[in-house]
This record gives C-alpha cells, structure tokens and sequence, in this order.
C-alpha cells in the first residue's frame, strides 16, 4: 500500500476514534455538569489522543513545538469560536435541546477545523 494512501486510512482512523471520544465524554459528563463544561472537556481530551496519534501514528514524525502550537491554537479557535458560537445559537437563540445541538454543530466544526488545518500545514497560498 502507498504510504500516502496508508496515511489516509490511518487520518479517517484517528478522527473516527477522537470523535467517538468527544462524544462519549459530552454526553457521559453532561449528564452531571453544563453542556458547555462537558464540551470543553471531550474537546480537549480528543484534541490530545488526536494530536499524538497522528503525530506519531499517522505521520510517523517527531512531536515539535511548531505543530503543536499550530494545532492547538487552531483547535482553541474552533473550539471557543466555533463551536462554543455555534452552541449558543442553537441553545439558546433557538432554544434547541444541548445534547440534540450538539450533532449539528459537531458536523460543521469539524468541516471548519479540516479547512483550518489544512491551510496551516499547507501555508496561506494553498
């Protein structure tokens, strides 16, 4: 198999595991804990498992302060931007169920992070 196609499989692989994680975690904490703690917490617990799997598993590279940094704050962004926005329009401007909001805006903050992302690693040209 070609190392790039391997990469592939191996990126869905990852997101599919830090999704299924995010998930699990929103909807185990938010059953004692505001939606948007319980949010933070899945969030940050994938973003981690996420980078170092694809770091090392995915890419076979070395961890740097550079991709970390890049990463992180992109993720920040869409965390607290983002998603936290997206949230709070839902919730409470149209007053739509936090567990049931949570799928929408799960869907389009992760088309937001890919694009993110992908500009950084590709530069601002791209």
């Amino acid at each position: 198999m070609k190392e790039s196609v391997r990469q592939f499989v191996r990126f869905i692989i990852v997101g599919c595991i830090c999704t299924m994680t995010d998930m699990v975690l929103f909807y185990v904490l938010r059953m004692f804990v505001p939606y948007q703690q319980a949010m933070i917490a899945g969030y940050l617990t994938s973003l981690t498992i996420n980078y170092l799997l694809t770091v090392y598993w995915t890419f076979g590279t070395q961890a740097s302060i550079r991709n970390l940094v890049g990463i992180v704050l992109v993720h920040l962004f869409n965390l607290f931007v983002v998603r936290m926005g997206l949230m709070y329009v839902f919730v409470r401007q149209m007053a739509m169920d936090d567990r049931v909001a949570f799928v929408p805006t799960l869907v389009i903050s992760s088309l937001v992070v890919f694009f993110m992302i992908r500009r950084v690693v590709h530069g601002r040209h791209r």
